[in-house]
Order: C-alpha cells, then structure tokens, then sequence
C-alpha cells in the first residue's frame, strides 16, 4: 500500500549549519514529514569547522556564547559539565562562561543533538541520514529531486542549501586544503614552509606543525600581513549602534567605531567590547549600504575587521608569538609570485607588497591558508555549478556566495525568489556578512525552519526516494 507522507524537505550539507536547521525543522514539523539530511562526508555534525582532531585546535568564540540554542544560552555549558570527567580533564575544559574549548568538542555537541533527536520516537521516524554527495537537483512540479552520487533520488518539497565554507580552487604545487590530514603527511621536521595567508587558518595549521614537534622556519604571507588580534576579559557594553543610526558609507562607520572606541578607552574600557557590542546589529548595517560602500570595505578594511572581529583563544596566541619570538614564524607582506620544483623543493618567488625586489626562496611545501574561496562563482562544486548554469541560483552581487532574499529563499538568474529553494550559512555571507559563526547561524536556522514550514505545501508520494 502507498504510504501517506506530509512535507519533503532536504538539506545538502550536515555540518553545524545543516544539522541545526534539521534539529528545528524536526522540532516543528508533523509526525508525517520527511526531512532527509545529506552529507559526503563521513561524520555528520562536524562539517569543516569542527572536523579536526587537534585538541589545541579550539573555538575563537567563548563557551558561554556557544549554545546551539538561542533560547538556552547555557545549553552548551550544561553538556560539558554532563560529560565524564575523564572527557573533561583530557581536553582540560572547565566549566567557566569563558572557557575556550577544543573545536572538534564543539563537533560532539553538536552531533550529540542530532543524536538525541534521532532517538525519540518521532525523530528517528523523520529524520533520515543520507551518507552520499549530492550532485543535482531536478526541478519537479512540486519542488525538486535530489540526485546523489550513487544515482538515487530524494523527492523533496523543498532543498536548503548547506553546504558551508567552500574550499580554495585547486592549484599545482601545493596543498590547498590545509584541513586535509595529508596536507601534513610526510613533512621532513627540518623543512622550510610557506603558508599562503595570515588569518585563523593559518594561526591552526601553525599549531599543528609545532604540535608535531616542527623544527623548521615556517613564513606566512598575505597582502596586509595582519594577525588576528587575541581575546581578553571584556565588561560587555549596551548596543552602540543600530543600524537605523548607522551612516551608510564605510568612512563614516570607521569613524563613528573609532570615536566609540576612544570614548569607551578613555574610563577605562577596552575595544573588543566595542566590536562585539555590534553583533546584534552587524547584518542589518551590511545590509543597508550600498553595493559601492561594500565593495568599498571588501578593497580596503576586510582584514582589519576580520583580525579585531575574529580572535585568537589566549592560550593560542601566546604560543603563536613565542614562535615569532624564536624566529621560527615569519608573517610578511607578500604576494605569491610563481613557483617551480627544484630538486625536491620548491623555488618560489615572493613578491613585497608596496614595492622591493622580488626574491626567491626553497620551501619543502607551500599550505593554501587563505581560508574559504573568495569567489563563488567559481565554486568548484557540480552541484552549484550546475545550479548556476541553470539559472535556478545565482552569486549575490559581490560575488562572495548565493544571492538570497532577507528570508533565506535562493533568489534566481531573473531576479525571482523561490518558494523551494533556500541556503544559509557561510554560503549566504554576501548578503548577511554574519554568517560564520555560531550565534548568528543558530538564529538563522530557527528563523528558516518557520519560514521552509510556512510555505512549504503538504505534499504525498508512495515513498521517500526512487
């Protein structure tokens, strides 16, 4: 007999972005519903993020900011201090709001609330774990088939796009994917490394070489040089400002943070809770400028919003300048100007930024650390890709991921919202800029769980794939 299902909705990608909007979307739908979680990888739950095995690897955002919940700051806290002791004391976590814990920690949580919910009555009726990547989707009448690798085919009423940070595009000569353990493998201890690019990916690929008790120089290079600056005690302050305040050109914010800045310093306060004083109201300031003054902030203060915005643990940091300290790290101005091998080596030559004669240094290898792809539509996925060609997505306007409406619906070739068609995450990092950590995520899955459910008719079929 045919069964009788409710809603069809599926979600490509199942790091924290997609496992979070699964846990809502189950949270809210019927005891008929389907809702199918597909991910390439091995592990659901982690997702690149939180994916890595270092220990010393650890969040950039405080525990105590780190619930899974909006509604339930405390969430995250409450599951370390219900762990084992023995889990806690290998991974030295302490119960402290402040507290920054390893990420692949991080990764168990939020795999424990998949978990969880798979083991209700209802959940593990609902939920269905897809390990196979998806590589299509079909339009259908009434939404879309979703085609994997291993050629089957997930009807769905719906598809949310999830598929988070995208890698850099591959190149010759070197490793570009720093997350890759092979990116490591087989390194001489002595060997010289180039690191392309200075932020967090760079300051954890550090991390692991020291780990691995490397003895060799290791120069890490970009255009500004910048390092991300390190976390400190701060006494949260009200919000600063919203963006109906907010001036609508990039001079006028820097000028107006500075000027909240020097006030704030001068009783006594610090800058950081300045900057993150503006997290209620950063995606509603990006938002309202015009494209000119974004583009305006991407040429010429990205990266130094990133390194006050994005912050090194203490712990981490203080190892990082002790490197430096020793001369084994080396961060400079420079742009990657050619390689070549030379027995066994690699000849590279480095450019300075702001003129000087380019130079050639050997390096045992070069690591891509320059962090996520920077242009989208060269994404090196077939699914997006495909996407794109048929003109069911399209790149926001500064070509940094999907153009989306307000509500998270993936807007088309024409300029038209779908109805079935969503994505969230760093994917939609063009439009809401906010996009990659945890407490700005956590809102936009709960926000487009409602919205998929609201719009999303009941649909019937005689089963869940074909």
């Amino acid at each position: 007999m045919a069964q009788e299902i409710g809603r069809r909705i599926a979600i490509v990608g199942a790091g924290f972005s997609g496992s979070l909007l699964a846990v809502h979307l189950l949270r809210r739908s019927r005891a008929s519903d389907r809702i199918y979680l597909i991910e390439r990888d091995a592990e659901f739950g982690r997702g690149l993020a939180y994916g890595t095995g270092n220990p010393h690897h650890l969040l950039n955002v405080r525990a105590g900011n780190m619930s899974a919940f909006s509604d339930r700051p405390d969430h995250f806290l409450d599951w370390i201090r219900a762990l084992p002791e023995e889990e806690r004391a290998v991974v030295s976590v302490t119960e402290d709001r402040l507290t920054f814990v390893p990420r692949r920690l991080y990764g168990s949580y939020v795999q424990s609330i998949l978990a969880r919910e798979i083991r209700t009555a209802e959940g593990s009726q609902r939920l269905y774990l897809v390990a196979d990547e998806a590589v299509a989707l079909h339009r259908r009448d009434a939404g879309y088939a979703v085609e994997t690798a291993c050629g089957r085919l997930y009807e769905a009423d719906a598809v949310a796009l999830a598929t988070g940070n995208l890698p850099a595009a591959e190149a010759p000569g070197y490793a570009t994917n720093p997350w890759d353990p092979a990116a490591l493998d087989g390194l001489d201890p002595d060997a010289d490394l180039l690191l392309v690019g200075t932020g967090l990916t760079m300051v954890d690929v550090v991390i692991s070489l020291l780990d691995r008790k490397h003895r060799g120089s290791i120069r890490a290079i970009s255009r500004r040089g910048l390092l991300a600056r390190t976390h400190a005690a701060t006494t949260p302050v009200p919000r600063i400002l919203p963006a109906a305040e907010a001036p609508l050109s990039v001079l006028g914010l820097l000028m107006r943070l500075r000027g909240e800045i020097r006030r704030h310093a001068a009783s006594g306060g610090d800058w950081r809770a300045i900057i993150d004083s503006l997290r209620p109201d950063t995606q509603a300031i990006w938002r309202q400028l015009p494209l000119e003054e974004k583009r305006r902030f991407l040429r010429h203060l990205r990266p130094w919003w990133d390194v006050h915005r994005h912050r090194m643990a203490p712990g981490v940091a203080a190892r990082i300048a002790r490197a430096r300290e020793r001369g084994q790290l080396v961060v400079e101005r420079a742009r990657l100007g050619g390689l070549e091998p030379r027995a066994g080596s690699l000849a590279v030559r480095l450019r300075p930024v702001g003129g000087g004669p380019e130079r050639e240094i050997l390096v045992g290898r070069i690591i891509d650390c320059s962090g996520p792809l920077g242009v989208f539509s060269k994404a090196a996925s077939p699914l997006l890709q495909e996407l794109l060609r048929s003109g069911d997505l399209r790149p926001d306007p500064l070509d940094l991921g999907l153009d989306v409406t307000a509500e998270g619906a993936a807007i088309d070739r024409d300029g038209r919202p779908s109805q079935r068609l969503f994505a969230l995450g760093p994917l939609t990092k063009g439009v809401f800029w906010e996009t990659t950590a945890v407490p700005d995520i956590r809102l936009q899955c709960e926000r487009l769980a409602e919205r998929i459910l609201s719009v999303v008719e009941v649909g019937s079929g005689e089963a869940a794939f074909s």
